[in-house]
């Protein structure tokens, strides 16, 4: 027989799985109406190399949608904000991570008109709002707490501003040499297919003075986006570090390299497992820089210091 606690984990896990296949029917099926809306405004739908089976697009499409609910749902309960705060800061997370940051890469990387690059962003769009929605709705905190802006206010004050000016730039800076670092172990096993003009990749090499802005800039974007949830969490530093990378790795590693199904399996898992370093090894750093203490620690901490006096 069963004890009451087993009984209780499997049907939170049952829950669990259950609201996370929801929201990767809700992902899927705003993906094809989002694909269908471009196609009958008549702009340019997207055509990165070879495209996949629509079978094969809604398969992968559920995989990845789903996948976001099983990782990152569990986060939900952990950002203690009104409803529409969490729409907006998931939307925030989806969107840059998932969206924007490639489409940003892909403008000075590739050769990929820009109106079809636009087109994709769209089609994203819409796709991670519905996803936001769906998170916000599906995972929610026990109650809620002080707003977001209120959360970043108090984060704000603990430092001055030249402090958050020069950690912001040093997170910025600091993702080159993660970026280069991890671009070069996988490099050997995914420069063959970057040459072979069979796979449609259309990329470009640009010169160093294109590229350090672009990768500094990313990083940069990263700091700024994530900021709010390392504002918003109330663990651990080692924790929050888990959920950033976390965070940064399930859009803009696992969710891509699952829906470019038309990619040849190796490049897709080196990309997958050089990405999802680069995210873990950015959660540690970002929440070094950009963490602070609670605002109930340092009353404390203000407490037993006076009493020491």
């Amino acid at each position: 027989m069963k004890s009451p606690y087993s009984l209780a984990s499997s049907n939170r896990f049952a829950g669990l799985v259950g609201r996370s296949l929801v929201a990767g029917i809700g992902y899927t099926f705003s993906l094809l109406v989002g694909g269908i809306t471009v196609s009958v405004l008549g702009l340019p739908l997207p055509a990165v190399g070879s495209q996949p089976e629509p079978a094969q697009f809604i398969i992968s499409s559920l995989i990845a949608g789903t996948l976001v609910g099983l990782t990152l749902g569990p986060l939900g309960s952990r950002l203690n904000l009104s409803l529409h705060e969490r729409a907006c800061l998931w939307f925030l997370l989806l969107f840059v991570l998932n969206g924007l940051m490639n489409v940003v890469e892909a403008v000075l990387l590739t050769t990929n008109p820009v109106t079809q690059l636009a087109s994709s962003l769209a089609i994203l769009a819409f796709g991670q709002a519905v996803l936001a929605s769906l998170l916000t709705l599906l995972f929610r905190p026990q109650q809620t707490g002080p707003g977001l802006i209120t959360r970043l206010r108090e984060t704000l004050a603990q430092r001055r501003r030249v402090s958050w000016t020069w950690r912001f730039g040093l997170a910025a800076v600091s993702y080159l040499p993660i970026y280069f670092t991890f671009g070069m172990i996988v490099a050997p096993f995914v420069l063959s297919y970057y040459n072979n003009p069979d796979l449609g990749l259309n990329l470009v090499t640009p010169g160093l003075g294109v590229f350090l802005p672009l990768e500094i800039g990313r990083g940069l974007l990263y700091a700024l986006t994530v900021f709010p949830l390392i504002a918003i969490l109330r663990d651990g530093v080692w924790s929050r570090a888990f959920w950033i990378g976390l965070t940064i790795a399930v859009p803009g590693s696992w969710v891509p390299m699952l829906q470019a199904s038309a990619w040849p399996l190796v490049l897709r898992m080196a990309h997958g497992l050089e990405i999802t370093a680069d995210a873990f090894v950015q959660g540690i750093v970002l929440t070094w820089l950009l963490g602070t203490r609670e605002p109930a620690d340092l009353a404390t901490e203000h407490l037993r210091q006076s009493s020491l006096r």
